[in-house]
């Protein structure tokens, strides 16, 4: 009721309030709208002894009247002072939420009502008596309501705003020229066109630098994937290079050497197995520079298109990576170019094998043509007689006479060879050599482009450097003349501030009684909204608190009333129910219901005495099927876990909560020994926990009673939240 009624008394003061702000400036308006055609003479004020007689009701008005008076100049002063309305928002409640009501109302500063009243002397220009009279007039007005006796002095705040400052503001705004205006318009669609080129200079800059920076990464990207795969090429070509030459010596020893004839199959499995490992590296060399290429030549394209952006053009990560462009393939192309050379000495040597091979082939073709009978190369083969002794020796002769007449006929033709052989080496080496020329041209044209690019990268730098520094030296005498100008309007905003100040200081000590009143106001208020939300809180709390005892003592005793277990089982929906009407529809306590399983609700759980008796049967069952595993067993098994859960004792190996089992090491029997252990001593939860552990048959065997062990588990855990939220909730309202 109490509440009701301030609640209506503070609609009545904003509402007054406003009528009374809006009636003041429409009477200050009207005043001066009509102040030409108006005569000199002003009405005096009311007599003292016009006013009503004194009834019971007086003091009450009175006291209204003062308290519109004092909320309409506080919302006044702190309309025209910020920091008065944040001193009055600090130190009265509620009163930032008043002025937010009433502010929308009024104009946003001083300065807009100055702006506007000074648009209504226009209509004074028709007026013949001209602007003197009017203005002896306002002040023969004030004079009067300065000096009369008669006057009421609750009326003497309202008179001063509303006469004498008013007719000095109206005079200074006549002053006033209307150009200035003007130019001040302009100067801010000035201002206004600055700030949107300088916007837009920020942002095309800023996309500017965003696409140097992308160009920046893909640059260093490309560079680190290049040098990576251009050594890890030549790494690959020196492996090709060693791979090679190593070949070639073991193919010549293996040609030349005539000393062991016994050792030339290793001779030549060795040269087999160079030669597998030369072709390997080929192969892998081979892969890698072609990986190595496309990526240079990606490189290459990045930077030619950097290039040819505008914006990015003038990149500093462009030089650096064409530099690694050009060394790394002046790199590879000289590793190439030993690859080839080597190449070449190979092909030679397996020229010469071919023709060593066949001639080999062709005199043991003759050999057999003479003794057919005789298999060459066949140790198991019979011995040779004198007769085929003396044939073989007598083809060797006349062998070794036809190759002197060659020898004689390859000497003559010997020099001609040499010569055209000579010739078409030099036919080769020109091409390498004209190839090696094309590719140092390349590379030291590349160079000179880059050392070029530097040189007018630094002139540009330099030429950028000055085009800074003369554009920083214009923005810092910009930026004095703007601070001048901001300088000089603070100054004349300041004095203005303190003439108004000056003038409304005789109103300041009857603001400071209203606010003192209206605090007064609002702490009774407070204090009764906050006692009465209290007691409801403090009801509310006492109801849940026995909604929560009424849940926990179902869960601890389900229904005493059951003959058996199972007709002791208790549903908690009623309980959860109550808790969550007591509540309020708390969240917190809404998420613990809804974590509460839907079988607790409807079914209700063990005790847990009927679990702790349930477990001896549970414990007996689960020792007699110990061996069986999940997929079952024979009746021989059967019958052998019968025997050892007679023959093996209880072990128990956790006597300690902070004691660290290996679940490696337990077993059917220490388990339920462990669980028997921590449920005699009252620990549900660590006795639950071992019979998790549970594998196999007796797991099976005791999942009905982990399961309802689990249920009353987190029945009783929600219970405990619950109880613990309506202590603390209850603690709450005392303290």
């Amino acid at each position: 009721m109490w509440k009701t009624t301030s609640t209506g008394v503070s609609a009545r003061i904003r509402g007054g309030c406003c009528r009374k702000i809006k009636n003041y400036y429409g009477m200050r308006l009207s005043t001066e709208a009509q102040a030409g055609p108006q005569p000199k003479a002003s009405p005096p004020p009311p007599p003292k002894e016009d006013l009503p007689p004194p009834k019971k009701r007086g003091i009450f008005g009175k006291l209204l009247g003062l308290t519109f008076i004092g909320v309409g100049g506080t919302v006044g002063y702190a309309w025209y002072d910020p920091s008065f309305k944040k001193q009055i928002e600090d130190n009265v409640p509620y009163s930032k939420d008043a002025f937010d009501f009433l502010f929308p109302y009024l104009p946003e500063s001083f300065a807009a009502v100055k702006s506007r009243v000074p648009s209504l002397p226009s209509v004074s220009q028709y007026n013949p008596f001209g602007s003197e009279v009017q203005n002896t007039k306002e002040e023969g007005r004030w004079k009067r309501r300065e000096t009369s006796p008669d006057s009421e002095p609750e009326s003497i705040p309202l008179a001063l705003p509303e006469t004498k400052p008013k007719v000095a503001e109206t005079k200074k705004e006549k002053e006033v020229p209307i150009q200035p205006v003007k130019e001040e318009t302009v100067e801010e669609r000035r201002q206004r066109e600055r700030l949107e080129a300088a916007r837009k200079k920020k942002e095309r800059e800023e996309e500017e630098a965003a696409e140097n920076a992308a160009l920046e990464v893909n640059l260093e990207n490309l560079v680190l994937s290049c040098t990576n795969k251009s050594k890890q090429a030549i790494e690959v070509q020196n492996r090709v290079l060693e791979s090679t030459k190593s070949h070639v010596q073991l193919l010549k020893k293996a040609m030349d050497d005539t000393t062991n004839i016994l050792d030339k199959d290793a001779q030549w499995e060795a040269v087999a197995t160079a030669f597998e490992a030369r072709q390997d590296a080929v192969l892998a060399a081979h892969k890698d520079v072609t990986a190595a290429r496309e990526v240079l030549e990606k490189l290459k394209h990045t930077i030619e298109e950097g290039k040819k952006n505008k914006v990015t053009s003038k990149n500093k990560m462009i030089l650096p990576a064409k530099e690694t462009l050009n060394n790394m393939s002046s790199e590879l192309n000289k590793m190439q170019s030993q690859v080839e050379k080597t190449e070449g000495e190979a092909k030679v040597m397996l020229k010469y094998k071919d023709l060593i091979d066949k001639g080999r082939q062709q005199f043991k073709k003759e050999l057999e043509s003479i003794m057919p009978a005789v298999k060459l190369g066949d140790r198991k083969g019979m011995k040779l007689t004198e007769d085929e002794l003396n044939s073989m020796i007598a083809h060797a002769h006349r062998r070794i006479e036809q190759l002197q007449k060659q020898l004689a006929e390859q000497i003559a033709l010997e020099q001609q060879r040499v010569q055209r052989a000579l010739e078409d080496q030099q036919k080769e080496d020109e091409k390498i050599e004209k190839q090696h020329l094309a590719q140092e041209a390349e590379r030291l044209q590349n160079e000179f482009a880059i050392e070029k690019e530097k040189w007018v990268t630094q002139i540009q730098f330099e030429e950028d450097l000055r085009h800074h520094l003369a554009r920083q030296a214009a923005a810092h005498s910009e930026h004095l003349q703007e601070v001048l100008r901001v300088r000089e309007k603070e100054l004349e905003i300041q004095f203005e501030r303190v003439l108004h100040t000056k003038l409304l200081e005789e109103r300041s000590s009857f603001h400071t009684e209203m606010v003192g009143w209206i605090a007064r106001l609002k702490g009774i208020e407070a204090a009764v909204d906050g006692r009465a939300e209290s007691e409801k809180m403090a009801q509310q709390a006492q109801t849940l608190w026995l909604a929560c005892v009424a849940l926990n003592g179902a869960i601890r005793l389900g229904n005493p009333e059951g003959a058996k277990m199972e007709e002791q089982l208790r549903p908690l929906s009623n309980e959860v129910e109550a808790i969550s009407k007591a509540s309020g529809n708390h969240p917190f306590v809404m998420n613990v219901i809804e974590k509460i399983p839907e079988q607790v609700l409807t079914k209700g759980v063990w005790t847990e005495d009927n679990l702790r008796a349930r477990f001896p049967k549970v414990q007996k069952v689960c020792r007699r099927v110990s061996m069986v595993d999940e997929t079952g067993g024979s009746l021989l098994r059967y019958f052998l876990s019968y025997l050892q859960s007679v023959f093996i004792f209880d072990s128990i190996y956790a006597k300690c909560k902070d004691t660290e089992v290996d679940v490696d090491d337990l077993n059917t029997f220490s388990i339920l020994a462990s669980a028997k252990f921590w449920l005699e001593r009252g620990e549900f939860e660590n006795a639950v926990r071992l019979m998790n552990q549970l594998q196999g048959a007796p797991r099976r065997v005791a999942a009905d009673w982990i399961e309802e062990a689990k249920l009353y588990l987190e029945a009783r855990q929600a219970a405990m939240a619950l109880m613990a939220f309506a202590s603390a909730r209850g603690l709450g309202t005392i303290f």
